[in-house]
């Protein structure tokens, strides 16, 4: 049986959150002044898919 954890202590639902806002923030042009948009929120994206598939090879607990 594999062991289980709530959902506040999954790495990867904190990642997606992050990205979400980021990705919320850049929808509505509310990063900071100075910054591409764009291009910092596709960064993102981009980083958050590498940590997704890194975090899914690390886990080894269901979230309850």
């Amino acid at each position: 049986m594999t062991d289980s954890k709530i959902w506040w202590q999954s790495r990867t639902i904190w990642v997606n959150l992050v990205a979400t806002l980021f990705a919320v923030l850049g929808t509505f042009k509310l990063l900071p002044v100075g910054l591409d948009q764009d291009s910092i929120v596709t960064a993102i994206m981009g980083m958050v898919a590498i940590a997704n598939l890194v975090l899914r090879l690390l886990t080894h607990e269901a979230i309850a």
